[in-house]
């Protein structure tokens, strides 16, 4: 009489860790790609000014287009977005919840509670601006490589000299800001893995009962320090470089890309678009 195996528990789905991936270069070799950096900054800016202006679903309509457009031309694949945790979205629904509650034209009564339609219109309008403009930042860290972003500013702001304002100076903390992000989100996935080690390594009972207060801070604490002497140890490897490249001088490369006419083509669309869709709203 043989034996059986004992049956072998399926595994449970894996679920996908929350991760933030902007400033992420996706690589390709699309017409977005190819563009200009200062192109895909101007037009985010003219995006973001035409939106503030005027944001009606109407604008929020044609601004929402050009960015699907820019992604679908970009070939940006649905695992660029970044996967937001849960309280994200539960912090979205109590904002929806508060402005239904808040009394702003028009309402409705419904079992005698009165329920604000124009407010959760509000939150919904200003939601879709808010991931408009994210998207639109978004797109230009998917494709533009983060050494080209601070000479195309460079380019933009060269008039602004004139004025004896300090170009320079800006150009260099947004370069610095700029090249110290993608080291942060490193930062942070680092400390979410040893928060995740950490849970892991805890007995049955100890995830039964969960944690403390005092054990909580006492984590939260560790963790803080450790990001701080990690910043710390990574802000002075980048001092380290700045100095053998020769100060503030070298923190910002020369530019190797500069306008085509397709960049040119791409800002005279845009600016036309908007002016057109701003007086077909206003008339």
């Amino acid at each position: 009489m043989t034996a059986t195996a004992p049956a072998v528990p399926a595994r449970k789905r894996s679920r996908r860790q929350p991760e933030l991936t902007f400033l992420r270069l996706v690589p390709g070799n699309t017409i977005v790609h190819r563009l200009w950096a200062g192109t895909k900054l101007l037009v985010a800016a003219l995006l973001a000014l035409l939106l503030s202006i005027s944001p009606s679903w109407q604008m929020l309509a044609v601004g929402a287009g050009v960015v699907l457009l820019g992604l679908l031309a970009a070939r940006i694949p649905l695992g660029a977005f970044p996967r937001l945790p849960k309280w994200f979205y539960i912090a979205l629904l109590i904002g929806a919840a508060l402005n239904l509650l808040s009394g702003t034209e028009p309402t409705v009564n419904v079992g005698g509670i009165t329920l604000s339609v124009g407010g959760v219109e509000e939150w919904a309008r200003f939601t879709a601006l808010a991931v408009i403009l994210i998207t639109s930042g978004a797109l230009i860290g998917w494709t533009t490589p983060l050494g080209d972003v601070a000479p195309a500013l460079r380019a933009l702001l060269r008039p602004l000299r004139l004025l004896r304002l300090p170009v320079d100076e800006w150009v260099v903390a947004i370069a610095l800001a700029i090249r110290c992000l993608p080291l942060l989100i490193d930062e942070i996935r680092t400390l979410a893995a040893a928060i995740r080690l950490r849970i892991h390594e805890r007995s049955p009972d100890e995830k039964e009962q969960g944690m403390t207060i005092r054990q909580v801070l006492i984590e939260t604490h560790d963790l803080l320090a450790t990001a701080m002497v990690a910043s710390i140890r990574r802000g002075r490897d980048m001092a380290e470089a700045m100095v053998a490249r020769g100060g503030l001088g070298g923190a910002v490369s020369a530019g190797r890309k500069r306008p085509r006419l397709v960049d040119w083509i791409v800002l005279v669309a845009a600016t036309a678009l908007g002016v057109v869709t701003l007086a077909v709203l206003h008339l």
